[in-house]
């Protein structure tokens, strides 16, 4: 019986396992908008009525979705967020997607653990993980602009000294950067073609990316406008100073990379020990949830939990 009890929790653990992992695949798959490099013609099979009918069905859903997000006060996407995470899709697009993923992981749940309140609990954290990987993209999108910023700086200072102007120089940028560079000077240049202000369109991209570095460069160029001078012997100065920053920074993120290491392993310990114990011992965790003191001592240690985990993460995440 024991062994059986013990088979039970191996398949529950594993197939929360498999879940997490589905639902963090489907969300990447959802949010990641890859380049179609394969032309559709090859892509496409079936009947071409059942494409059109399914496109049409997906396009209302979507168009529903959008005028409703438009009206409502609460968007659990908003435009900006796809924006900054370099998401090609609308809100309405994205919440259809989440949703559909939402129902079908409530069907395959409710159909594999027999429980419609454990499949409803785990169909509800679909968003939840939307919202973490559009941050973790947003993250990452911010990181790669930072670590191109150097060869930025170094290719408008080369085409300023070819001769060209600094708008030209800023379009050379957005067609032969690498993204998400050539995208945010593509948007700078697309502003300030309507109207806006050049530098007040770089600060802005400084804001978004919320680099120091490149609102250097926007102030660099603003006093440049104000008093004249040599615009790409400047930018060399600026380029120079940033390469001995991140020389510096990645001698900090070297050392801290071993406390992060630790916080890892301190934060995953309590989750491998209770497991292992579920699994040696089934009944061993029992009355830390059938007893009043025992879902007391859980859920303070919960706290505790969470408390020491972004104490870590304050400690181990220098800023400068």
């Amino acid at each position: 019986m024991t062994n059986g009890r013990g088979r039970d929790a191996v398949l529950l653990i594993a197939g929360l396992l498999i879940t997490v992992l589905a639902v963090v695949a489907g969300v990447f798959a959802v949010t990641a908008a890859p380049v179609q490099r394969v032309p559709l013609e090859r892509r496409v099979w079936g009947s071409q009525e059942e494409k059109q009918r399914l496109s049409l069905t997906s396009d209302y859903l979507v168009s529903l979705a959008d005028r409703v997000l438009r009206q409502s006060s609460w968007v659990p996407f908003r435009e900006r967020e796809l924006e900054l995470a370099g998401v090609r899709m609308t809100p309405g697009a994205l919440v259809v997607a989440v949703g559909a993923l939402g129902v079908t992981l409530l069907v395959l749940m409710t159909l594999l653990t027999g429980s419609l309140l454990v499949a409803l609990l785990l169909a509800l954290l679909v968003p939840g993980v939307a919202k973490v990987v559009l941050r973790v993209k947003t993250d990452r999108r911010r990181a790669a602009f930072g670590k191109q910023l150097d060869e930025t700086i170094q290719l408008i200072a080369s085409s300023l000294r070819a001769g060209h102007s600094f708008a030209r120089a800023l379009d050379s940028v957005a067609t032969e950067a690498d993204s998400p560079t050539a995208e945010e000077f593509a948007r700078v240049i697309n502003e300030n073609r309507i109207g806006r202000d050049l530098i007040v369109a770089l600060e802005q991209t400084a804001d978004r990316m919320q680099n120091e570095d490149f609102r250097w460069v926007a102030e660099a160029v603003a006093v440049h406008r104000d008093t004249g001078g040599n615009l790409n012997e400047v930018l060399d100065r600026v380029g120079q100073t940033m390469r001995e920053r991140n020389q510096i920074r990645q001698e900090v993120d070297t050392l801290a990379a071993e406390g992060k290491f630790s916080a890892i392993v301190l934060m995953a310990l309590p989750v491998v020990v209770g497991g292992a114990f579920s699994l040696i011992n089934p009944g061993y965790l029992g009355p830390m949830f059938t007893t009043n003191l025992g879902r007391v001592l859980l859920l303070a240690s919960l706290v505790l939990y969470i408390i020491g985990g972004l104490w870590m993460k304050k400690i181990v995440n220098v800023r400068f």
